[in-house]
């Protein structure tokens, strides 16, 4: 009885182990870096999907690597961050995420599959950071049904 638990016990271990490393969200985010400014783009949910809500997060910090500090609060002040997709454009309203020091958020619910961009142009902390940071593909939700709706 002793011997069949300890086999037992091993694989649940083995999996309480590993599983918190093996399963992760998925972290498309484009990270770039201006002098000592560090800014990384994306969505927080992915794949994103047509009609869904979704948010653009914005992540800076003073520094690079293992070696940064957050901007809180004023990183974007003297900053114009838009979305394209095509030839059209929206300008985003970010708000500092109430979690993460370093983190701003603007909703957008993306409306048309395909290849969408936030392009950021002005200063942070002193620094110019003019640069455009691709998406995750916006995908149909079609694929994802189960079972199929037609």
């Amino acid at each position: 009885m002793k011997k069949n638990f300890s086999i037992m016990l091993i694989p649940i271990l083995v999996a309480l182990i590993v599983i918190p490393f093996a399963v992760h969200p998925a972290s498309a985010h484009v990270t770039k870096n201006f002098g000592d400014v560090t800014v990384k783009i994306g969505l927080a949910n992915e794949p994103p999907l047509i009609g869904d809500t979704n948010t653009v997060q914005v992540f800076v910090d003073k520094g690079s690597g293992n070696n940064t500090t957050p901007i809180q609060e004023t990183a974007l002040d003297n900053m114009t961050i838009v979305i394209t997709y095509g030839g059209l454009q929206k300008t985003l309203q970010f708000t500092p995420s109430d979690d993460t020091p370093d983190e701003y958020d603007a909703t957008v619910i993306p409306t048309k599959v395909g290849s969408y961009n936030v392009i950021v142009n002005g200063t942070i902390d002193g620094q110019s950071v003019n640069a455009v940071f691709p998406l995750d593909e916006v995908e149909n939700k079609d694929k994802y049904y189960f079972p199929p709706l037609s």
